[in-house]
């Protein structure tokens, strides 16, 4: 058996909420709710740590055998409290401010922490990262770099024996565990879900909003078809891939970036590409479809709406465009501006029938849902 460390001990300066942010409700539940219901879905042991001036009203929430722990003055000292009482050979670290952890993404680090002696949920770096020094700004490239999340998973042992041994602050506890153990076989596993900690007041009010149905959203879909023509590129998702035809258009002819486009426009209600991209404009012919994208982009935030999520289905009988999909994905999201798993794109053929299925053509449609930005 397991057991799911949760800290939620934390002040919560930041979040300029009138209460402690883990007890902040979203349809009428405690923040920290969340968490603990999920691991107990899973068979989980629960160790909740919580500050003394909430646990009143945290122990209207828990009973046992859920065991509730007084943190400490820092987040390190508040989970060693709460390492000297498990006694199961594997905990999951996990913050109470991340309320959306999946099932999936807890049941990925099990599998995963079979084979690794730490194992943590990591999201990709998409926008450009920088390193700042005095004057010099550095461009780093980004596919090298994560961003952590928890939860993140020892045997228990051996991360409280680390936690016993620290004598200064590290970012989190993977840090510590590798810094403690030189030679830690450790584990990233990107996770598919979306998984975001609540820090700033926007943060809350933003995710309230979302889960009790008060934020306004809208939903486009768009399908789009274009011809395969000898000594054309093929361009697909933004990035270039090998074949011996290309896709016949007045633009790049990118359809995975149109429908994308489209279907934004179609939850706006700003017309379609033909509206704003014409293939008579002699101006455009050639255009590449990122700036398409852009476009459109521009538009959505000017109307105060972001990207909730997309999903995308190309349909062409080859080449193979399974081994594409990642690159896509990343390069789409680059251009967007959102992560990952708000992004899903689908490979799919024609069975051989129309001018997809006879290798005339590949086609695409996509769904997308915006939203309105919370000023």
């Amino acid at each position: 058996m397991n057991t799911a460390l949760i800290v939620a001990a934390g002040a919560g300066i930041r979040s300029n909420l009138k209460t402690s942010k883990i007890l902040y409700e979203i349809n009428e539940k405690p923040l920290f709710m969340y968490s603990v219901e999920l691991f107990q879905s899973l068979g989980y042991e629960i160790c909740l740590v919580v500050s003394k001036a909430d646990l009143n009203k945290v122990m209207d929430y828990v009973k046992p055998p859920v065991q509730v722990v007084i943190g400490g003055k820092t987040r390190g000292q508040s989970v060693l409290n709460g390492l000297k009482s498990i006694t199961t050979p594997y905990v999951f670290i996990h913050d109470a401010a991340r309320p959306f952890l999946s099932k999936p993404s807890v049941l990925a680090l099990e599998k995963a922490l079979e084979q690794h002696d730490a194992v943590f949920l990591a999201e990709p770096v998409t926008s450009a990262l920088k390193h700042v020094s005095k004057n010099d700004v550095t461009s780093i490239d980004r596919s090298q770099h994560l961003l952590a999340q928890t939860p993140q998973a020892f045997l228990t042992e051996k991360i409280r024996r680390a936690y016993l041994r620290a004598d200064m602050f590290y970012d989190d506890d993977i840090s510590l565990y590798q810094a403690i153990y030189e030679d830690a076989d450790v584990e990233a596993i990107i996770n598919q879900d979306i998984n975001p900690k609540l820090t700033y007041y926007h943060d809350f009010i933003h995710y309230k909003k979302l889960m009790e149905g008060n934020l306004h959203m809208k939903v486009g879909h768009s399908y789009d078809i274009h011809a395969l023509k000898q000594g054309r590129p093929l361009i697909l998702g933004g990035i270039q891939i090998e074949h011996d035809k290309g896709l016949d258009g007045h633009s790049d002819a990118d359809v995975c970036l149109h429908v994308i486009a489209e279907a934004m426009m179609g939850a706006l209600g700003i017309g379609d590409l033909g509206t704003h991209f014409p293939d008579t404009d002699l101006k455009i012919e050639g255009i590449s479809s990122q700036k398409i994208i852009q476009f459109v982009d521009d538009k959505m935030h000017a109307m105060d709406y972001e990207i909730n999520n997309i999903d995308v289905t190309i349909y062409a009988e080859e080449p193979q465009l399974k081994p594409y999909i990642p690159q896509m994905r990343v390069k789409i999201a680059e251009m967007l501006n959102i992560a990952l798993p708000q992004l899903n794109i689908k490979a799919s053929t024609h069975e051989k029938m129309d001018a997809v299925g006879k290798k005339q053509a590949i086609a695409a449609e996509a769904v997308v849902l915006i939203k309105q930005v919370i000023q």
